[in-house]
């Protein structure tokens, strides 16, 4: 009987981690480049059962008896979000694989939020505050010139003239971890490869691949499971008072 205690248990603690990822994936909903995530769990150990058979010590295999989960990994949807049209010149959006690179105090760092600006001496930073690297791994400052803009190609122009170029990468995303909202470190495997070529689109932004419908469903949902769990629990717990204050009493 302790065992579906357990079990219920761990339904509840999968469920409630469950609500946290979906839960701070709808209020990134509107984060441009925002990627969700998605959680996994795993079996704890399951218990081998046995039929009895007369006096004979080894039984006939019935099967496993689960008693329960634990969360695992929490991974990111690298699926592509819906772009959408800004018309603002320095703007921009990347092909599927592709990332900016931007420099931290932590060190280089890689976005798919394309949302830049530029500060009053002509430095290019990300809406979070990070300069934007070129082609060199510098920093991109284009000056005081006016209509500064991004092309196709990744450059950044004054007056149609390119000034620099965006330093623009591929990179394997299952060695990338996620820092805050749309800020990913690499953690291992081949270094990022600089695209010559790169696929961008000008004047827009990938938004962030949540969806938020299916997000509010889930979390109902989820709220009814934790639910059925927790009257598991409950009942359980009433099942063993009444055998603590029922076995071996004479009525």
């Amino acid at each position: 009987m302790e065992r579906g205690l357990y079990a219920a248990a761990s339904a509840m603690v999968a469920q409630q981690t469950i609500q946290d990822v979906i839960a701070q994936n709808v209020a990134n909903a509107t984060t441009v480049g925002y990627k969700q995530d998605v959680p996994t769990f795993r079996s704890l150990t399951a218990l081998e059962l046995e039929r009895l058979n007369g006096n004979n010590a080894q039984g006939v295999p019935i099967g496993e008896l689960g008693t329960g989960v634990m969360p695992d990994r929490i991974y990111t949807d690298w699926s592509v979000g819906p772009i959408e049209q800004t018309g603002n010149p320095l703007d921009a959006s990347l092909g599927q694989g592709l990332f900016f690179a931007v420099s931290t105090p932590a060190g280089e760092r890689y976005t798919r939020a394309g949302n830049f600006r530029l500060d009053g001496q002509g430095n290019l930073y990300t809406a979070a505050g990070f300069p934007v690297l070129d082609d060199r791994g510098q920093p991109i400052n284009v000056g005081r010139g006016p209509n500064v803009a991004i092309d196709r190609m990744g450059n950044v122009t004054v007056n149609n003239r390119p000034v620099a170029r965006l330093r623009i990468v591929r990179i394997d995303p299952n060695f990338l971890q996620k820092q805050g909202d749309s800020l990913f470190a690499l953690t291992g495997g081949p270094a990022p490869v600089q695209v010559p070529n790169p696929q961008v689109l000008p004047g827009t932004l990938e938004q962030s691949n949540v969806n938020v419908v299916t997000g509010l469903v889930d979390l109902i949902v989820v709220q009814r499971n934790y639910e059925m769990a927790q009257k598991a629990i409950l009942t359980h717990d009433e099942l063993l008072k009444q055998t603590t204050n029922n076995v071996g009493s004479v009525s």
